[in-house]
């Protein structure tokens, strides 16, 4: 009889091997074509046995697949962010966003789990793993915008100017995680998300093509265009060639 220790490392390797196939399905076919039995057939078990370590089922399965995507995800984006000096905000800023885009572009199954339309795969767990993306990813640019707000105050919404819905969604956002700004400032930071993210999710969806067929230099002009904003186009540098 295996010991406790010895079952608990199988069990870890099996949720690793079970993650692992679930995301090459992913990766190749998307997250719709997941179901048990292909993931079943590929650690070679009976699609029962997969509960035995993911009692949710399928939707569990696409969680954690998730969580092990936003692992590598967040430290690409962080690492990114740390290789820049760190009186240079912009491009602290930048970087990671920079690496997004290209991550999106390559692994665009893995994106649209993320960031598009919800899975059916992901059942109900859907809204819960948006959530702690969401949270996950504030935690990158959040402490920049902190320390930038600390160094360098930037124009922002007068709090009383706010729209009352507007200003308590921003109090949430800021409990919820961690992020330690003001409304107004609160507000440029997730301005910025929303238009980066957008122009992201157009070229990887191909709302441009073939229009454009090299969106980068838009993708530029958009983030000079939010750190003018914040008075930081000084500190600007366009991508290495």
């Amino acid at each position: 009889m295996a010991s406790p220790g010895r079952r608990e490392r199988l069990r870890a390797q099996m949720s690793a091997e079970v993650r692992s196939a679930a995301r090459d399905i992913i990766r190749r076919q998307g997250v719709e074509a997941l179901t048990l039995a292909g993931i079943a057939r590929r650690v070679e078990v009976t699609p029962a046995a997969l509960y035995h370590h993911f009692p949710g089922g399928l939707p569990e399965i696409v969680y954690r697949v998730a969580e092990d995507i936003v692992d590598h995800l967040v430290a690409e984006l962080q690492s990114a962010s740390d290789a820049c000096p760190a009186d240079n905000f912009a491009m602290r800023l930048i970087e990671p966003v920079r690496s997004l885009r290209k991550w999106a572009i390559t692994h665009q199954p893995e994106f649209n789990l993320l960031f598009g339309t919800p899975s059916t795969a992901a059942g109900d767990a859907h809204a819960e793993l948006t959530s702690a993306w969401v949270r996950r990813l504030a935690a990158v640019w959040g402490p920049i915008f902190v320390e930038l707000w600390t160094e360098r105050r930037f124009p922002v919404l007068a709090e009383e100017d706010m729209e009352p819905r507007l200003r308590q969604q921003m109090q949430d956002y800021r409990i919820d995680t961690g992020v330690d700004l003001p409304p107004g400032a609160m507000v440029v930071m997730l301005s910025c998300w929303r238009s980066l993210y957008g122009q992201i999710a157009l070229e990887v969806f191909g709302h441009f093509a073939p229009l454009f067929s090299d969106q980068e230099p838009m993708f530029e002009l958009l983030m000079l265009d939010l750190m003018r904003g914040m008075g930081l186009q000084d500190q600007y540098q366009p991508p290495a060639r």
